[in-house]
C-alpha cells in the first residue's frame, strides 16, 4: 500500500502545477478518479447501446460526476483549497453558437426547398453512384458550411433516400457522410471548429494560403476514402426497390406559398444571406458571430414574408418555427463533452503524456521528417482521446516556442491531422456524433463505434500519413498545382460524363480482351500475377539491413542485425504452420492477403522512420513476420483454387514476383540517388525510398477484387481434388497424411538450402555498406535486380521442366547455392579485401543467387502440393516447409553474423558453402515427390544416373 501510495503521489503530486498550460493543484483522488470517469464515459459514448441513456445524457451525467468529485475534494480538504470545476469556463461558446446559428440557417434552407432539389439530384437506382455522389457532396459542402452543419443537413436526407430505395444497409451512406465531411472540411479554415481556432491563433495563416496547401491532400484523401468505402461495403450496396418512383418527400415540408413572386424573392434573399455568411468567413470574421447574424437575419426575412402572405400554418410567431428547428440534444452533448474534457485537462495527464512522448522533438518539430511524423502520430492519438479542439488548445504553448519560419506549416499539419483523425474513432469528431445521434433518432441503431472503427482504422491512418507527407514542411511546394490539375480533370469528366464512362468501359474491355488474346490468361490468372507483382515489393528485406547500417540516425552492427533477422525468422517459423491451418480453414483468403499487406505497411513505416531503439526494432519484427507468412500462404492457396494449370501459374506468379522486385528495387535506387541527406561530412540516403514498399502494400489491397471469390474452388484450394472418388475421400486422413518420410526429407532440404543461402546476400550487402556508406541502398538495389532477373528466368525454366520431375531441379538448386557461396568467399579474399570494389562481385554471385532461389521458389510450392495431395492441408504443408526454410534462415543469420564479426566475411561464406554441399548430398537420396504416373521416365538421365551411382557408392 505504501508503495502504491508513493507511486500515485509521485505522478499526480500537487506540486506539479502549471496554470498557464491548464495543470491545476489537485489531489490524487481527483486526478485518478477523473481519469476513471472519463474512460467509462468514453466507452459509453462509443457504445451507447449498453446503457439506455443516450449520448447527450451520458455526456451530461459523467460531466456532473467529474464536477461532483472535484467539489468533494474541495470540501474534504479545505486547508488545501483545491479548485472546483469552472463549468462556464470549460464550455467553449464558439462551436455552440456556431451550431445554433447553422441550425437556424439549415431550417431556412429547408424552407426554400433546396434540400428537395439536392435529394432529387442524389437519388439514383445505382447505390454505387449514390455513394460516390454523396462523398463528393459531403466534402464540398463541409468545406463551405462546416462538417457539423453538413452532417446535420445530409443525415436525415440520406436516411430518407435509403428508406425510399429500400437500401439493404444505411451504414455505407452514413459512413460516407461522416468520413467525407471530415476530410472535406480540412480544405478551408472555416471547415471545422479546430481549423477556425488555428486560424485565430496562428500568425500569417490566410484563407487562400491554407486552401492552397490543403488542396492536394484533400483530393487524394477523398479519392482513397471513397475507394475504401466501396471496397469494404460493396456487398451491402444493394437497393431492394431500385425502380420505385414515388414523389420525393422532403425532410421538412416547406410552408406552402401560392405567391410565386414572393417565393422567388424569399429564395433569392435566403441565398444572398447564406452567400454573405460564407464571404464573411472568407474574410476571417468570427464564424459564430457570422452564423448567428445570418440565422437572425433569416428569421426576420421569413417573418416579413409571413406578414406579406398572412401564412400562419407553422405557428403564430416565427419564434416557434425557428426554435423548433433547433436540436437541443446535440447542443447538450457538446456542453457535456466540453465540461468532461476540460476537467480531464485540468489533471495535467494529457499534457504530461504529450510532452513526454514528443521528447527531444518538442524543441523543433520541423527539424526533420521523423519529428514531424512522430508529432502527427501524437496529435492523431490525443485527438481521439480528448477531442481535437482541446488538443489544439494544449498545443498553443508548445508551438509558440517553435522557430518563426516553421510555425505556420506546423499549424497546417496539425489542422490536417486533427481533422482527418476524426475518422479514426466515433469520438474523434463531433460530426461523427451528429451523424450517429441523428441516425439514431431516425431509427438507425447500427451506426456504433465498433462498425465505424472496423472500416475507418486503416484508411484513416493511410490518408493521414499521405497528407503529412504532402504538406509543408515535408511535402513539395508545387503540390497545389497538381491539385488544381486534378480539379480541372474532375470538371472535364463531369462535363463529358457520358463520353468518359463509355471510353472507360471500352478501355477496360479492350485491355481484358488484349490480355486474354496475347497471354491466353484468364482474369484470375492475371490477377494472381499482379498480386504477386505488388506483394513482392511490400517488405524491406535486405534494404532494412542496409538502412540500419549506413544511415545517420540509426546504426547497428552485424551482430545486432543478425539478432533482428533471427527473431523475425523465429516468429515466422512459429507462425507458418499456425497460419497455414488458418488459411486452409478460412474461405476469406483475399482478406487474409489484405491483413498481411496492412502488417507490411505498418512495419515498413515504423521500421524506417522511428528513432533508434533496438527493442522497438525487435517488436517490429512481429508484424513483418505476419506479413511474410500470411501473404504468400494465402496467395498460393488462391492459386491452387483458381488456376487451371497449377505448375504454370506458380511459375507465372514467381515471374511477377521477381519482376516486381526488380522494378521496385530500381525505383528505390532512383529515390535514394535523387534524395540525399548529408550528415557529419558523409552522404547518406534519405528515408523516402521506403515509399515504394508502402505504396505496394496499398496496391496489393486495391488489386484483390481482380480475383473473383466465386471463381475460387475452396475445396481444391485446401489440397483436395474435386474430382476424386468417394473411395479416395474415405481414405483421406487429413493432417496425419502429411507425416511421411518424404515430407520429412523435403523439410530437412528446405532447412539446409536456406541455411546455406539466406545470409549470403545479407553479408555481401553489410560488407558493401561499410565500405560504401553513401551507396548502400544503390548497392542493395543492384544486387536485388541482378538476382531477381536470374530468378525470373529460372522461374520460367522451372515452370516448363517441373512436370518432368522435381528431383533434378532440386539437385541443380542445391549444387548452385554451394558454388555461389564458394565463389563469393573467393571474391572476398582475392578481390574485396585487397581493396577492390564490391560492385564487381555482384554479377557472378547474384546471378547464381537468381538461379538457385528462382528454382527453389517454384519447387517448394510444388513439393508442398505433392506431399499434401488429398489431405486437405496444402497450406499447412507449405507452412511447415516455409517454417523449416525460416529455421534455416535463423541458423544462417546467427552463425554467419557471429563468424563475420569474429573471423571475417570470407570464413562466414565458406561455412555456408559447407552447408550447401550437405544439402546437395541429401538431395541425391530424396525420393521423387511427384505422384503422377510416368514421372520417373521423364527425369533427366544424367542426374538420375548420378543419384543412383552415389547411392551405390555409399552403400
Amino acid at each position: 500500500m505504501l508503495g502504491q501510495e508513493a507511486f500515485v503521489h509521485s505522478f499526480a503530486t500537487t506540486e506539479l502545477v502549471d496554470v498557464e498550460n491548464g495543470i491545476l493543484k489537485l489531489p490524487p483522488l481527483a486526478v485518478w478518479g477523473n481519469l476513471a470517469i472519463y474512460i467509462v464515459a468514453w466507452g459509453l459514448l462509443m457504445w451507447p447501446q449498453h446503457l439506455p441513456l443516450g449520448r447527450p445524457c451520458i455526456a451530461m451525467v459523467f460531466a456532473a460526476m467529474a464536477c461532483g468529485l472535484r467539489e468533494l475534494c474541495h470540501k474534504a480538504w479545505p486547508e488545501e483549497n483545491y479548485p472546483t470545476v469552472d463549468i462556464f469556463g470549460k464550455i467553449n461558446p464558439t462551436p455552440i453558437a456556431l451550431l445554433f446559428g447553422l441550425m437556424l440557417v439549415n431550417a431556412y434552407l429547408k424552407d426554400t426547398g433546396i434540400w428537395k432539389y439536392v435529394e432529387e439530384r442524389l437519388d439514383t437506382a445505382s447505390p454505387t453512384k449514390m455513394l460516390v455522389n454523396l462523398c463528393c457532396l459531403s466534402a464540398a459542402t463541409s468545406a463551405v458550411l462546416t462538417n457539423d452543419t453538413t452532417c446535420l443537413m445530409l443525415t436525415p436526407l440520406v436516411m430518407n433516400l435509403c428508406r425510399r430505395r429500400g437500401a439493404q444497409s444505411t451504414l455505407p451512406f452514413l459512413m460516407a457522410v461522416a468520413t467525407s465531411s471530415n476530410i472535406g472540411s480540412s480544405l478551408t479554415i472555416i471547415g471545422n471548429p479546430q481549423n477556425a481556432l488555428i486560424a485565430s491563433i496562428s500568425p500569417g495563416m490566410g484563407f487562400l494560403t491554407f486552401m492552397k496547401d490543403m488542396l492536394l491532400p484533400v483530393l487524394l484523401g477523398l479519392f482513397l476514402n471513397t475507394v475504401a468505402l466501396w471496397c469494404y461495403f460493396r456487398k451491402s450496396l444493394v437497393f431492394e426497390n431500385p425502380e420505385v418512383q414515388p414523389e420525393i418527400r422532403d425532410v421538412e415540408v416547406a410552408i406552402p406559398d401560392t405567391n410565386r413572386c414572393l417565393q422567388a424573392i424569399y429564395v433569392v434573399a435566403v441565398g444572398g444571406v447564406v452567400l454573405a455568411m460564407v464571404v464573411g468567413w472568407m474574410f476571417n470574421m468570427n464564424t459564430d458571430d457570422v452564423a448567428l447574424a445570418a440565422g437572425s437575419t433569416l428569421m426576420f426575412i421569413r417573418a416579413l414574408r409571413r406578414r406579406a402572405t398572412g401564412t400562419k400554418d407553422a405557428g403564430d410567431t416565427e419564434t416557434q418555427f425557428a426554435l423548433g428547428a433547433i436540436d437541443y440534444s446535440i447542443l447538450i452533448l457538446f456542453i457535456g463533452q466540453f465540461i468532461l474534457v476540460g476537467a480531464t485537462v485540468d489533471t495535467g495527464l494529457p499534457q504530461r503524456l504529450f510532452h513526454g512522448i514528443l521528447g527531444p522533438c518538442a524543441k523543433d518539430l520541423a527539424a526533420g521528417p521523423l519529428c514531424m511524423l512522430w508529432f502527427s502520430a501524437v496529435v492523431l492519438l490525443l485527438s481521439n482521446v480528448i477531442s481535437n479542439v482541446p488538443v489544439i488548445l494544449m498545443l498553443q504553448p508548445l508551438l509558440a516556442t517553435q522557430p518563426a519560419e516553421s510555425v505556420a506549416s506546423i499549424w497546417t499539419v496539425c489542422a490536417w491531422v486533427a481533422t482527418v483523425s476524426g475518422n479514426l474513432t466515433m469520438l474523434g469528431s463531433a460530426a461523427n456524433l451528429i451523424v450517429a445521434h441523428t441516425a439514431e433518432s431516425e431509427g438507425e441503431t447500427g451506426f456504433v463505434a465498433t462498425c465505424y472503427s472496423k472500416f475507418s482504422l486503416i484508411p484513416t491512418l493511410v490518408i493521414t500519413c499521405i497528407g503529412v507527407l504532402l504538406l509543408p514542411p515535408i511535402g513539395p511546394s508545387w503540390g497545389w498545382i497538381v491539385g488544381l490539375a486534378l480539379v480541372a480533370l474532375m470538371l472535364i469528366m463531369v462535363l463529358f460524363k457520358s463520353f468518359t464512362t463509355h471510353f472507360g468501359c471500352c478501355a477496360v474491355a479492350a485491355f481484358h480482351r488484349a490480355s486474354c488474346l496475347v497471354c491466353g490468361l484468364s482474369r484470375e490468372s492475371i490477377g494472381l500475377v499482379l498480386l504477386s507483382f505488388f506483394a513482392s515489393a511490400q517488405l524491406l528485406g535486405p534494404y532494412e539491413g542496409a538502412w540500419l547500417t549506413a544511415n545517420s540516425m540509426r546504426t547497428y552492427n552485424p551482430g545486432e542485425l543478425g539478432a533482428l533477422n533471427a527473431l523475425q525468422q523465429v516468429v515466422v517459423a512459429v507462425l507458418q504452420p499456425c497460419l497455414g491451418c488458418l488459411v486452409d480453414a478460412c474461405h476469406a483468403k483475399r482478406r487474409l492477403v489484405a491483413l498481411g499487406s496492412a502488417c507490411a505497411l505498418l512495419s515498413a513505416a515504423m521500421g524506417v522512420f522511428v528513432p533508434q531503439f533496438f527493442w522497438l526494432e525487435m517488436a517490429l519484427q512481429i508484424p513483418t513476420a505476419v506479413s511474410m507468412t500470411l501473404v504468400p500462404l494465402a496467395l498460393n492457396s488462391l492459386t491452387l483454387g483458381a488456376a487451371e494449370d497449377f505448375t504454370q501459374q506458380v511459375a507465372l506468379n514467381n515471374v511477377g514476383l521477381h519482376l516486381g522486385t526488380v522494378l521496385s528495387s530500381g525505383a528505390m535506387a532512383l529515390l535514394a540517388s535523387v534524395v540525399k541527406d548529408h550528415s557529419g561530412g558523409k552522404t547518406v540516403e534519405s528515408p523516402w525510398w521506403s515509399s515504394v514498399p508502402m505504396a505496394a502494400c496499398g496496391l496489393t489491397i486495391v488489386a484483390l477484387p481482380i480475383v473473383r471469390h466465386y471463381k475460387v474452388d475452396y475445396h481444391r484450394a485446401s489440397g483436395m481434388e474435386t474430382t476424386q472418388s468417394h473411395e479416395t475421400e474415405a481414405t483421406n486422413k487429413g493432417p496425419s497424411g502429411l507425416w511421411t518420410s518424404k515430407f520429412f526429407i523435403v523439410n530437412v532440404l528446405c532447412f539446409l538450402f536456406n541455411f546455406s543461402n539466406m545470409a549470403q546476400l545479407q553479408l555481401l550487402v553489410q560488407e558493401a555498406s561499410k565500405l560504401l556508406p553513401g551507396q548502400a541502398i544503390n548497392f542493395t538495389s543492384a544486387a536485388q535486380v541482378i538476382a531477381h532477373l536470374g530468378m525470373l528466368v529460372a522461374s520460367v525454366v522451372a515452370g516448363r521442366l517441373a512436370d518432368f520431375g522435381r528431383k533434378p531441379l532440386v539437385l541443380i538448386a542445391c549444387l548452385t547455392v554451394t558454388i555461389r557461396a564458394l565463389l563469393t568467399a573467393a571474391t572476398d579474399v582475392w578481390w574485396i579485401q585487397p581493396g577492390g570494389s564490391p560492385w564487381l562481385s555482384l554479377l557472378p554471385c547474384e546471378t547464381l543467387d537468381g538461379v538457385c532461389a528462382g528454382l527453389w521458389g517454384v519447387l517448394m510450392v510444388l513439393m508442398a502440393k505433392d506431399v499434401s495431395e488429398n489431405t486437405g492441408c496444402f497450406s499447412l504443408a507449405l507452412g511447415c516447409l516455409q517454417a523449416s526454410f525460416s529455421v534455416g534462415a535463423i541458423f544462417s543469420s546467427e552463425l554467419a553474423g557471429i563468424l563475420a564479426n569474429r573471423l571475417g566475411f570470407a570464413v562466414a561464406f565458406l561455412s555456408l558453402a559447407v552447408v550447401g554441399m550437405v544439402s546437395f548430398v541429401l538431395s541425391l537420396f530424396m525420393p521423387e515427390t511427384q505422384v503422377h504416373q510416368g514421372a520417373e521416365s521423364r527425369h533427366c538421365p544424367f542426374l538420375m544416373r548420378l543419384s543412383q551411382g552415389c547411392r551405390s557408392w555409399i552403400a
